[in-house]
């Protein structure tokens, strides 16, 4: 056997390594590790979401090194094809929509709180992230290219830097409707569209069976007695991903929308090289979605909740709704202040009446908390006609008052925005969630 087999054999057992230790950390990405093969190249690592592409000195290299920032670069690699980054493109520089791509990757992992994997999260990581969001960057795709495109080139380099791990020049390698690579056949490409189209619905699967992959693993994890679901719990609430948190109060609706999953990329490329004029197979112009569409969120005024805590949940809560996959367009939140009476009820229907709302935000109360109100007159909204498609009610709080003694017809969760200021237990029948973000005062 020849050096270059041995390295190559080496890599590859370090590789294997490295994933079974993956999927005992994250066995709800089980399914993940298999939508991809496994090349290898002279080139550096990377992924055109068919294949990973894995150069055997830099396996070895990472490996020796410290082993968990080469389980990180699989799991950057991993979250690239769930997140379609190859397929998906946004009007601006090759460059800007690379480092997008890294920077919310990264993100993501680092509020995955995997166990081994830096923790806390290093200051110039997290240093980056507080900076972003204080100039309004949003950690989705399209925002972050927005936002990167306003900044200078000291702080590109800066942020590649940091957040670069993966070469991305797999992904110029593209199929594009209407286009024919020189000496490129038509069944050639044919293929290859196929192949595209392939790679895309698998990891689109992986994708939306993720919430559902995760529950599984809850209900089987929390089948054994003991001290182990205690660690359960604390893991939910602490590395609980807040989007995916708020999916579960999403309700089913037609919307105006392209339907991509019905769209047949092999038709559409031969219609497009073959007939003026005529394209086969156009996508549906309705599809079915699961969205937030009627939403309360009550905010509890006593005097422990500042108007700085409250703001910063508000922020948060924001990002995630001004995403327009997670709103339909007639959209109603029911903004709420109590602390043991109603101080305040205000309906958003907009993201101009958002923005307004915080802008001239006053938090309003400053008494002892007492949950019930709040839940009364949700209730007689519910009973009038006012609310009619209630999914749920996010109630942010440090958790001291008093609780309802029944659990309401709607699904209910109490959020802390972090340990440090979490006071009180919430009932059993509640969903809880822990948001993890930091103060500048440091609470």
């Amino acid at each position: 056997m020849g050096a270059e087999e041995s390295r190559k054999n080496l890599a590859e057992e370090i590789l294997k390594l490295v994933r079974l230790r993956l999927q005992r950390k994250l066995p709800v990405l089980g399914a993940a590790f298999s939508v991809a093969g496994t090349e290898w190249t002279e080139r550096a690592s990377g992924t055109d979401a068919e294949m990973l592409y894995w150069n055997a000195d830099e396996v070895m290299g990472l490996f020796k090194e410290k082993r968990n920032q080469l389980e990180r670069r699989y799991l950057h690699l991993l979250l690239h094809g769930m997140y379609l980054h190859r397929f998906r493109r946004y009007s601006c520089p090759e460059r800007i929509w690379w480092l997008a791509c890294d920077l919310m990757t990264e993100y993501r992992i680092d509020r995955m709180h995997v166990p081994g994997f830096d923790w806390p999260i290093p200051a110039d990581r997290s240093g980056c992230y507080r900076k972003m969001k204080e100039t309004g960057a949003v950690f989705y795709e399209k925002a972050l290219t927005e936002w990167l495109l306003k900044q200078e080139e000291s702080g590109l380099k800066e942020l590649e830097r940091l957040f670069r791990k993966d070469n991305h020049e797999w992904w110029r390698e593209d199929v594009v409707p209407g286009q024919e690579r020189p000496g490129e056949g038509k069944q050639e490409r044919a293929e290859k569209t196929k192949r595209m189209s392939e790679a895309v619905h698998r990891w689109r699967t992986v994708f939306e069976q993720l919430e559902m992959r995760q529950e599984e693993h809850r209900r089987q994890a929390g089948g054994s007695a003991g001290t182990g679901a205690e660690q359960i719990v604390l893991q939910k609430e602490q590395g609980y991903d807040y989007r995916q948190f708020l999916k579960q109060f999403a309700v089913s609706q037609e919307e105006l929308s392209l339907d991509m999953d019905s769209f047949d990329y092999i038709p559409y490329d031969y219609s497009r090289r073959m007939y003026e004029r005529l394209v086969f197979l156009e996508p549906l112009e309705y599809r079915e979605r699961k969205k937030l569409q009627e939403f309360v969120i009550a905010i509890d005024t006593s005097g422990s909740c500042s108007g700085e805590i409250v703001r910063r949940f508000l922020t948060e809560t924001w990002e995630i709704f001004q995403e327009k996959e997670n709103f339909f367009r007639d959209m109603r939140i029911h903004l709420i202040q109590c602390d043991c009476l109603i101080q305040e009820h205000v309906c958003v229907t907009c993201e101009e009446e958002w923005k307004d709302y915080l802008e001239h935000m006053a938090v309003k109360g400053h008494g002892d908390t007492d949950f019930t109100p709040v839940f009364r007159l949700v209730d007689g909204m519910v009973e009038k006609g006012e609310v009619k498609h209630l999914k749920g009610l996010l109630y942010f709080t440090d958790g001291d008052g008093i609780y309802p003694e029944k659990k309401p017809d709607y699904d209910t969760a109490f959020v802390f925005l972090n340990e440090e200021l979490r006071k009180g237990r919430a009932p059993d029948w509640a969903l809880t969630l822990t948001l993890d973000i930091e103060l500048e005062t440091g609470k």
